[in-house]
């Protein structure tokens, strides 16, 4: 039976006066297909839609749909269109045609990717665990599901739809473990086999698609302790790190990214903020947040002195507020951050109603030396040690330095 949500999308497809032109052609075929059929059969929101149209070339659908929206080819070899409709507010779709990939090297670019003579049922094949390889038939408001996967989507397995198609493409490997830690999906034996035994090809893997698929676990509300498990199950672990990983995943089932990353790389035995730059090149800002958590967890052993101690992490949030909400925070910095966010510390140093232009005006003072002072001053609204949120109280203070 067709979920009611794909069946709404199906009469909006059906009414669409830029897809009717394609449907009417006898030798033309669409179909709803990927994430979106998934989510619809276990009741998820529907975001991005996924469309196949057979019986006709990119070339020839891209002139049919250009009067009636914005084109765009992307993707690998420019094999997706991204369409907008006129007046269109939702998520452009995406529109490819049926495609098979042949192994012809190494690496996620070793493909050469066929298109010529290729069926939806082809099409089908190629996709990754057999959830994902449901269709649903625009024309006939058919279902087609060649692989069972409303079966295994029931029963919550992840099962790999074609063996040989599977390891092919080692990040596979990757997308079972997001897609486990996502769903709480039980792995088939056969398919988690696979993983393991072909888990050394991730080192073919760059990065950036690593890090990609391992971000969709905190972006889409996954399970982090599981997909820690998975990593060293798997033995993915061993090619990320180059030996096993601790096993350990008590309280870390909801992790942040900056807490989720600094983890991964704790257990890996590496410096985490390195492993996130140099192994899955992820962006400046979150290797910034990882750095100065790690900092941070390192200096607390450190620091005895509670001004010290203060001042410290005042200066590490100030250079990285994201940290402020990593969950892996010990409970003595927890306290000074509902502090500082409740008001009763300062957070930033405009919270404190006086700046460098006022030391200079009412010292005489230049340069470094009023780094110092506003410093000083920091430190003393840290400790409360004046009303730093009243300006008049701020300047009694300042003359008094």
């Amino acid at each position: 039976m067709i979920p009611e949500k794909i069946k709404d999308i199906l009469l909006d497809l059906r009414s669409a006066k830029w897809l009717r032109p394609i449907l009417m052609l006898d030798k033309a075929n669409v179909f709803i297909v990927g994430g979106c059929v998934r989510d619809a059969f276990i009741g998820k929101n529907l975001k991005d839609i996924d469309l196949i149209i057979e019986g006709l070339s990119l070339e020839q659908i891209q002139e049919m749909l250009r009067p009636y929206g914005r084109v765009d080819i992307v993707g690998e070899s420019f094999s997706v269109i991204k369409f907008k409709p006129k007046g269109f507010h939702g998520e452009p779709y995406d529109i490819a045609t049926p495609r098979k990939d042949r192994k012809i090297g190494s690496g996620h670019k070793g493909f050469e990717i066929i298109t010529e003579g290729v069926g939806i049922l082809d099409d089908l094949k190629r996709r990754d665990f057999t959830y994902n390889s449901i269709a649903v038939d625009v024309k006939r408001m058919e279902i087609l599901d060649p692989f069972n996967g409303q079966g295994d989507l029931k029963l919550n397995i992840l099962r790999a739809t074609d063996n040989q198609a599977f390891i092919e493409d080692p990040l596979r490997i990757i997308r079972g473990i997001q897609f486990a830690s996502r769903f709480g999906s039980t792995i088939e034996p056969h398919t988690f086999k696979l993983m393991r035994e072909n888990s050394h090809l991730i080192k073919e893997i760059s990065g950036e698609r690593i890090f990609e698929e391992l971000d969709k676990i905190l972006t889409k509300g996954g399970n982090t302790a599981l997909a820690f498990q998975l990593l060293h199950r798997t033995e993915v672990d061993k090619a990320l790190f180059g030996k096993k990983m601790l096993e350990y995943s008590d309280g870390l089932d909801r992790l942040d990214a900056t807490s989720f990353f600094y983890v991964l790389g704790l257990l890996g035995g590496v410096d985490p903020a390195m492993f996130v730059k140099n192994r899955l090149k992820g962006d400046a800002n979150l290797q910034k947040n990882v750095k100065t958590l790690d900092e941070i967890l390192l200096k607390l052993h450190e620091i005895t002195d509670k001004e010290e101690f203060l001042h410290m992490l005042f200066r590490k949030f100030e250079k990285a507020p994201q940290v402020m909400d990593a969950v892996i925070l010990p409970e003595e910095v927890d306290e000074v951050v509902k502090k500082m966010k409740s008001g009763q510390l300062p957070m930033r140093m405009q919270d404190i109603k006086i700046n460098g232009n006022d030391v200079i005006k009412m010292l005489g003072i230049k340069g470094v030396e009023v780094g110092k002072v506003l410093d000083t001053m920091l430190r003393d609204a840290l400790m409360n040690r004046y009303d730093w949120k009243n300006r008049v109280a701020c300047i009694s203070h300042l003359l008094q330095i």
